[in-house]
């Protein structure tokens, strides 16, 4: 089990640099141009979410978005994967920063616990 958790911090720190790295590299790439919005959670009509209508659900589960931002995945609850996971992409870009990451290693982690 172990191992297992050290694998997926090991591929997380990977990616992260990775993004980290790209990140910088495209601030370089738009210093002439206008900001890029790539990272930028939107909502499907082109606005920025409501910040209290994504925080609805989740707010119910005391210290959700904290054990999954601190990568505390064993403490995460079958509440927390349910509504975390049904999130729209734009709710879950507003409460953690590189969302696609955080996504991706929820859903392990929920498989892993059996919550899903």
């Amino acid at each position: 089990m172990q191992r297992m958790w050290a694998t997926i911090v090991l591929a997380l720190i990977v990616v992260l640099s990775i993004s980290i790295q790209t990140k910088s590299n495209e601030k370089r790439n738009d210093i002439a141009g206008p900001p890029s919005s790539a990272l930028a959670p939107q909502s499907e009509n082109g606005l920025l979410p409501n910040p209290t209508s994504c925080l609805a659900d989740v707010k119910t589960i005391p210290n959700c978005v904290k054990a999954v931002k601190r990568f505390k995945l064993k403490n995460v609850t079958k509440k927390c994967c349910v509504i975390l996971l049904n999130l729209p992409e734009d709710c879950f870009g507003y409460l953690f920063p590189i969302h696609w990451i955080y996504r991706f290693l929820l859903k392990i982690a929920c498989k892993i616990l059996g919550h899903i």
